[in-house]
């Protein structure tokens, strides 16, 4: 986690050093006039790393309704309690991770690992992007996961002004100086800074493919299918 004053800082002595936007001192300072670009581009960054990766996961309870089987991920849906949770934030989703039980006396989720993965036992699915649809069976309080589960989400970064912090893990702050630098420099205009930022968005793409192959950051995922829970395997 680098504060974002730090991080003008790091792009000024680097990628945009000798550029328009930076003093012309030794003094790796973001000129004012520029401050809102960089400030823009970064959150534009933050945005398409925690799109592209897993750093970001939030949790959401979600209570079954009575011959409902479409559930949308939507602020403020009745069936959905952040109490004591991340809040949820529809912004910030991205998609569905896991899905748990909760225990219905302890109103907890459950502490045996059983988690689910939509879109594998054919139970519990992603119709769209942002919504669940479960079966009459998995929703069963008795025989299936019901009458309340917890949902774990891939969010984006949040929005960060000036005086925020930026938190990623520290293999990914060049990915997103890289970034930066490729948006800034490609608008500029002319060949030269065209393909300048080509190179940069290039450098970019390879620091997060390396950084999700690798699992630098942690950010993969291990798919289980529900169907060994429901038949006893685990």
């Amino acid at each position: 986690m680098v504060t974002y004053v730090d991080f003008m800082e790091r792009l000024a002595r680097g990628q945009l050093k000798n550029t328009a936007a930076v003093e012309k001192t030794n003094l790796g300072e973001i000129c004012p006039d520029y401050h809102d670009t960089i400030l823009n581009l970064t959150n534009q960054g933050l945005v398409d790393i925690t799109t592209r990766l897993v750093l970001v996961r939030r949790l959401v309870d979600l209570t079954f309704v009575t011959d409902q089987f479409l559930y949308p991920l939507v602020v403020a849906a009745s069936y959905l309690d952040t109490t004591g949770l991340s809040t949820f934030v529809d912004e910030a989703f991205v998609k569905v991770l896991e899905v748990y039980k909760v225990d219905r006396e302890l109103n907890i989720y459950n502490t045996d690992g059983r988690l689910y993965q939509p879109n594998t036992g054919g139970h519990i699915i992603t119709p769209v992007y942002n919504s669940l649809r479960f079966t009459e069976a998995i929703m069963d309080p008795d025989t299936g996961i019901g009458p309340k589960i917890r949902i774990q989400y891939q969010a984006k970064h949040d929005v960060i002004t000036v005086g925020d912090d930026i938190d990623l893990p520290p293999n990914l702050i060049m990915a997103l100086q890289l970034f930066v630098a490729s948006q800034y420099i490609s608008d500029i205009g002319g060949k030269e800074n065209e393909k300048r930022g080509d190179n940069y968005y290039a450098l970019y793409l390879r620091h997060v493919t390396e950084d999700e192959i690798r699992n630098t950051s942690g950010t993969s995922e291990v798919e289980e299918d529900a169907r060994f829970f429901n038949s006893g395997f685990v």
